[in-house]
Order: structure tokens, then C-alpha cells, then sequence
């Protein structure tokens, strides 16, 4: 019996298949990765549950800083998709020719905000300009540090810096009276504990965080461009991430955008 089994291979494949129960290989091939921008996080989550039930997929959600994300995908992390808040973490990756050049997408831009505990004593400021920055930054920083995410790498701290560069704020800023953050939403904690008594976030998040209120808006001039773009990594993709990357620019995903408080971008780069 056994010699006349192990002459037919077929027999043997389609009995031990159905014996260990192993599912179709198409099974393993149900799973996303997605690398995002840890601002970016609410919007994914919302997301999720829609595209599972519609897809019959699951998908993992690993955020941080563009610019960690970046680094690990560099380092050969097995993420499908990408997502992030700075297109120069893109171009990085793009110039090691890891990432599928017919799916790097816009999706959304976003504000620069100046924020405070929610019970500061702070007034809103219709204009955020050298003279009452400086004069804040006096009266406020003395034993105090503001919250900013790194600028050395994270996209929300290098906007930050850029903004302070050009009001000519930043020369009174030094390590003695800022606080950095490892992303944004660390920066923002931060602010929202009482740590700090100013932070500069993005404004999506800003108005997600109940203790919190924003006392200002930063000038878009005053930075390089808050765009988010989403990609795939090449040596990780399949049909499924195309299909994701697609949904990105859906009608509906549209929509948790704006939910969210991000501004739509249809741009070509």
C-alpha cells in the first residue's frame, strides 16, 4: 500500500496536505505590514477595520518617526508599505532603489502649531511673528524647556527648526530649554502632561489631544512643505499593497483625511 502511494507523487502531496491541514500558500500572502508616520497612526487605524473585512486581510500598523521607519526599511525591515510625513525620508530610500517608483503616491499635507497645556494662562496669537515669539520664549523658557520633536531627523522637528531659523528664534533656543522629542506625539505628550509649558506639533495632532490647545499657526513659508506620501517597498510587495496604496487614494480614505483634519494633496512629484 505504501510502495503504491509513494509511486504517485500527487497522492502523497494531496494526503499529507490534507492530513497537516496546511492551508493554501495564497494564506501566507494575507498579511500587510505598514510602516507609517506615527501622526498618521488615528488615520490608519480607521482604515483597518474597512479594508480587513472588505479584503479578508490582516494588516499590522508600525508607526514612529518617518525618519526611524526610513532607517529600518534601509536596514532591510519587511515592511510592504510606507508611509511618510517628509518626502526627502522618501527620495532617501528611493535612491537605494528599494521602493516600487509606480506607487509613490501624495496623500495629504498638514499645519505647524504652537501649543500649550490646556488650562495655560497663553492667549491665541493671530500671527506667530519674531517679536511676541521672542518675547513668549523669554517669559515662559526661563526654568521651563518647550517640547519639539528631534530636529536632527524627525520631520516634525525639522520643520520646527526651520520656522524658528527663519523667524530668527532659534539662537535662543539651546539644550537647556528645549525638550526633544523621539517623534511627534512623544513632543506632544510632553505638553499635554504639563512637562512643558510650549511645544510646537502638527496640527492634526493638536486637535486630537484634549489637553492641549493650540495658541498659534506657523506660516507655510516659514518651512519646507508638511506633505505625506505613501509607497511600497519593493522587495516586500505584492498585490496586496498595490491594492492598499490604491484604497489610499479612495474617496472614502479621502474622507478620514479630513476627518482627521489633514488637508488633501493631489500633487505630482
Amino acid at each position: 500500500m505504501y510502495y503504491l502511494l509513494f509511486k504517485n507523487t500527487k497522492s502523497v502531496i494531496i494526503v499529507l496536505f490534507l492530513l497537516l491541514k496546511i492551508p493554501p500558500l495564497a494564506a501566507e500572502n494575507n498579511n500587510l505590514l505598514i510602516y507609517t508616520a506615527v501622526s498618521t497612526n488615528t488615520i490608519l487605524i480607521d482604515i483597518q477595520e474597512r479594508w480587513e473585512k472588505e479584503n479578508k486581510v490582516n494588516i499590522r500598523i508600525s508607526s514612529a518617526s518617518s525618519s526611524s521607519l526610513a532607517k529600518q526599511i534601509i536596514s532591510g525591515a519587511p515592511a510592504n508599505i510606507y508611509i511618510s510625513a517628509s518626502w526627502e525620508w522618501i527620495k532617501e530610500i528611493k535612491k537605494l532603489n528599494l521602493l516600487n517608483n509606480n506607487y509613490i503616491v501624495p496623500l495629504f499635507k498638514n499645519k505647524l502649531v504652537l501649543i500649550a497645556p490646556i488650562n495655560s494662562p497663553i492667549k491665541y496669537m493671530n500671527s506667530l511673528n519674531t517679536e511676541n515669539l521672542s518675547k513668549l520664549f523669554k517669559e515662559k523658557l526661563i526654568n521651563s524647556r518647550i517640547s519639539i520633536a528631534d530636529p536632527t531627523h524627525v520631520p516634525a522637528g525639522i520643520y520646527s527648526k526651520q520656522a524658528l531659523i527663519k523667524l530668527n528664534i532659534w539662537k535662543q533656543l539651546n539644550r537647556n530649554n528645549m525638550a526633544w522629542g523621539g517623534d511627534v506625539r512623544r513632543a506632544l505628550k510632553f505638553v499635554a502632561l504639563g512637562n512643558s509649558p510650549l511645544g510646537i506639533v502638527y496640527h492634526t495632532d493638536a486637535i486630537a489631544e484634549p489637553k492641549v490647545k493650540i495658541i498659534g499657526e506657523f506660516n507655510n513659508a516659514l518651512h519646507a512643505p508638511i506633505q505625506y506620501w505613501a509607497t511600497i517597498v519593493k522587495t516586500n510587495e505584492n498585490n496586496l499593497a498595490k491594492n492598499f496604496i490604491n484604497y489610499l487614494k479612495s474617496d472614502y480614505a479621502k474622507k478620514i483625511y479630513t476627518k482627521h483634519g489633514f488637508t488633501n494633496l493631489e500633487i505630482e512629484k
